[in-house]
């Protein structure tokens, strides 16, 4: 009976005889591909991460506020600006001692020095 059992499965072996080694067999299982669908985590943010077409409005802009006067210096909008410089407001063309003067076009503008005024008063009590 062990003889028989023992030519059966050499005639499997020789019967189908196998043309790829082990390691051919081996390679071409590692090539094969899994096709897994790819999740992307930002899909749902795409719509939001999208540039609209409408044109934003500009926000009010407060006018340029004076805030100092040295020698031929102005300061004001955040920045020292010398008589002859181009600044938001138009050219700065005349300094006096509390005022400037802007020409955009034909438009001239003044600008005052602004006076601080207290952030609070101090007020004494009579001593008795």
């Amino acid at each position: 009976m062990k003889i028989f059992f023992l030519c059966l499965l050499v005639g499997i072996l020789y019967a189908a005889p196998i043309d790829k080694t082990i390691d051919e067999l081996l390679d071409n299982e590692a090539k094969a591909e899994l096709k897994i669908p790819l999740y992307d985590p930002f899909k749902r943010a795409q719509p939001l991460l999208k540039k609209k077409s409408k044109p934003r409005k500009s926000h009010f802009s407060a006018p340029a506020q004076l805030s100092a006067i040295m020698n031929d210096k102005a300061f004001f909008a955040g920045r020292w600006y010398k008589l002859g410089d181009n600044t938001p407001e138009g050219k700065l063309v005349k300094l006096r001692k509390d005022k400037i003067y802007l020409r955009q076009g034909k438009k001239t503008k003044v600008l005052k020095l602004q006076k601080k005024k207290p952030m609070f008063k101090i007020h004494e009590k009579a001593s008795k």
